[in-house]
């Protein structure tokens, strides 16, 4: 008596934590394999993951990404068919057909004790079902009924098959079986097909391939597998098939007849496209990835190779494409992206790659190339076409975007090299204003060397001790003192010495040290200042970066009670590009912050959007003018126009101004005479270490560092003002000195 036993095939099993990307790959590598078993530690089946579900499930938007990294677990059919091997075939075809016809038809799993053993297919049942029916036959008085069960199980199975299942004669090659998936796939009805052969039903040429593959099947004995055939069907598509052959033997082990089973496989074939596609293709844009921009450029360089010509890599960057997706939100972004892909089609020639690298990236291959001046004029296209506004559902947007060419082979032959200094030559062309191209240059290399020795040196610095904070004073007109100093970072390297902070600020902020920069910045500063004067604020600048950390808050509060500095004493200035960037949750730091006692200061105001909004939204205490103002007040109505609106602005609203970058007597008295009450600059101070502003405020050194510092001690301490002496007036400070001027200035 046959058992399951003998139909088994041992499969290697997968376990519930394997991932589905290690599924992915094995059914790739493993085409024949249909299902594979689940088992858990103890060798248990606990469920089952069928071929063709798994690559459709896969194939849907996203679905690689979204199974890729999950367990086997989420993909698993929970409640596979599981029988034992000593299980009757008899009995099980008959139980199966009844009540799992379908769990029977995609395969089920055999165990032995409750534990693994294998799998069961039905191409694995058919055999079995062939050898009973021939071992049947010899027994036919006393094994009827088996014979009789046996095949109404295999035409059951047959039947319900959602594969085609057809036989052919062994010796004249004419069909005796087809089954009604069959039909389905052919379009033909099995009448028109059983007992002709394929050159009855297809052209002489396909029919004599089909014949030879048949006669190799049978006369080697193993199974064959064409992996993709196009079968004609009657209406005259295609039908793409998988196809399994396998002779079947009688008694006498001759070939008897030729048993194949055919998949459609155009669905699977439509999903492995649509990864590939998603694979090789950014899905906004359409346009080629990363991965096969790399390629298609790869393979320009050889035919460059081959034919001697140049060959351009343009790197294209959108500017300001933050600030629209920041403001206007990502739909519209995507939207920008969309349109900012199709202006770059346009560019180009036929045969010319575009493809979008990531984010608000672009890059372009060109080829065929005389000498520079195609890729110039392309350049300049570019340009002029990512200039033109943008029209994104009624707002009309102006970004521009900025290009930086390398050419092949003037600046090298490998890929990597070329998009390394196109992308030199973009950072070139973007600190030169954006909106404009410019090819890459022998110095910019040197200049990256230079500018990554930089950061280094920088991520050092800080715990080497190398920073130092200055302090610039702030006056007060009306009461001739002054009432605020502005903490300012220097660096004094060992080897540079002082390097300036317009050269270390940006990239502290581009490598994301900033954060940890204005912290140190934030302690020492409340530290230093505790010991100043009540009436001396405290001002620090915060950098748009420190607001995306959302622990600012606790260190503010932090610094404040390390140091007792009090909180009104701090004033926290800010450039409006903060309130630009997330503004719902910077505003709520920024109202946090108030809450505490900190002032809030609006830093570089007109330099900007200044949009009167912000002050609307915000309580600010201090407006500051921005120093490009006040240079041009003497000989520039404009500016003195702008500066008088908004010293009324601050007046009527009950907000300090101030005025940066006095240099001169002549702008401190045309600032006076408009009723500015405070200013900052050269004429009064510049900015000094802190034992030196210290002394300038009357105070003991020691008095304002009351905590370690990382910092080695500057200089000595000076003496303290003489009994009745005031503090605005200790001649060995420059304030004193320009307060004598400015009294002077006011008198005549």
């Amino acid at each position: 008596m046959f058992t399951l036993r003998d139909t088994v095939s041992f499969l290697e099993p997968a376990r519930e934590d394997h991932l589905g990307k290690a599924l992915y790959e094995r059914f790739r590598e493993e085409p024949d394999t249909l299902i594979i078993p689940v088992l858990d530690a103890d060798d248990r089946p606990i469920g089952l993951v069928e071929r063709n579900a798994f690559f459709l499930r896969m194939a849907a938007e996203y679905g690689r990404a979204l199974y890729a990294n999950r367990p086997i677990s989420t993909l698993m059919d929970r409640e596979p068919l599981v029988v034992d091997a000593e299980m009757a075939l008899a009995d099980f075809t008959t139980d199966s057909l009844s009540y799992r016809a379908s769990d029977l038809l995609r395969g089920f799993i055999v165990t032995e004790d409750g534990r693994y053993l294998g799998v069961g297919t039905v191409l694995g049942l058919l055999q079995a079902a062939n050898e009973t029916n021939r071992r049947s036959v010899e027994a036919l008085a006393v094994a009827k009924a088996e014979v009789e069960r046996a095949q109404t199980f295999m035409t059951g199975i047959v039947e319900a098959m959602p594969a085609m299942v057809f036989v052919k004669r062994a010796d004249d090659h004419s069909y005796v079986l087809l089954n009604r998936a069959g039909e389905k796939t052919l379009g033909y009805k099995r009448d028109e097909v059983i007992g002709k052969t394929d050159a009855d039903i297809h052209d002489a040429e396909l029919a004599a391939l089909y014949r030879e593959r048949d006669r190799a099947v049978l006369d080697s004995g193993e199974v064959r597998v064409v992996e993709e055939d196009h079968v004609p069907r009657k209406d005259g598509s295609i039908a793409i098939l998988r196809t399994k052959k396998i002779a079947l033997l009688n008694a006498d082990g001759h070939a008897e007849y030729l048993l194949g089973v055919s998949e459609d496989i155009a669905e699977r074939k439509r999903a492995e496209a649509q990864i590939a596609r998603l694979a090789h293709y950014d899905p906004l844009t359409e346009l080629p990835n990363r991965v096969l921009f790399q390629k298609h450029l790869g393979e320009a360089l050889a035919r460059r190779d081959r034919k001697g010509d140049a060959l351009a890599v343009h790197f294209v960057d959108l500017d300001r494409f933050k600030t629209v997706n920041d403001t206007l939100g990502h739909p519209l972004g995507d939207a920008l992206l969309k349109i900012a892909a199709e202006r770059l089609r346009g560019c180009v020639r036929e045969g010319d790659t575009v493809a979008r690298l990531g984010g608000d990236e672009f890059a372009v291959v060109q080829t065929g190339l005389d000498d520079a001046n195609g890729a110039t004029r392309l350049a300049a296209r570019i340009v002029e076409a990512m200039a033109a506004p943008f029209d994104l559902q009624g707002q009309h947007v102006v970004i521009g975007a900025s290009v930086g060419v390398s050419l092949a082979p003037t600046d090298g032959e490998d890929a990597d090299e070329l998009l390394k200094k196109a992308d030199m030559a973009l950072y070139r062309a973007k600190a030169d204003g954006r909106g404009a191209y410019h090819f890459f240059e022998r110095a910019m290399d040197e200049q990256l060397q230079a500018r990554r020795a930089l950061e280094l040196d920088l991520r050092r610095a800080l715990q080497a001790g190398e920073f130092e904070l200055f302090y610039q004073p702030l006056y007060h007109l009306g009461d001739e003192r002054v009432t605020g100093c502005e903490a300012l970072l220097r660096w004094r390297h060992p080897e540079r010495g002082t390097v300036s902070p317009a050269d270390f600020i940006p990239l502290a902020e581009e490598i994301g040290l900033i954060v940890q920069l204005g912290e140190w910045v934030l302690r020492r500063a409340c530290v230093e200042a505790a010991g100043w004067p009540d009436h001396v604020r405290l001002a620090v600048n915060l950098s748009p970066a420190q607001f995306r950390d959302r622990g600012l808050v606790r260190t503010v509060v932090s610094a404040l009670a390390a140091s007792g500095l009090p909180a009104n004493r701090l004033e926290l200035e800010i450039t409006e590009s903060v309130l630009l960037q997330d503004n719902a949750a910077n505003m709520t730091m920024l109202h946090d912050l108030k809450a505490l006692g900190v002032r809030i200061s609006m830093d570089d105001f007109g330099t900007g959007y200044s949009s009167l909004s912000y002050l609307r939204s915000f309580p600010f205490d201090k407006i500051k003018i921005d120093q490009t103002f006040v240079r041009d007040i003497l000989h520039d109505s404009d500016a003195m126009a702008i500066i008088k609106a908004v010293l009324d602005l601050g007046a009527s609203m009950g907000v300090t101004t101030t005025a940066e970058g006095v240099e001169t007597l002549e702008q401190l008295n045309a600032l006076r005479s408009q009723g500015c009450a405070e200013i900052q600059g050269y004429f009064i101070s510049r900015p000094a270490p802190a034992n030196e502003i210290a002394k300038m405020l009357g105070v003991e050194a020691s008095a304002c560092v009351s905590a370690p510092s990382v910092l080695s001690p500057i200089g000595a301490n000076p003496p303290p003002p003489q009994a009745g002496q005031d503090a605005r007036t200790v001649t060995s400070s420059p304030v004193a000195e320009r307060a004598g001027e400015v009294s002077r200035g006011e008198a005549a």
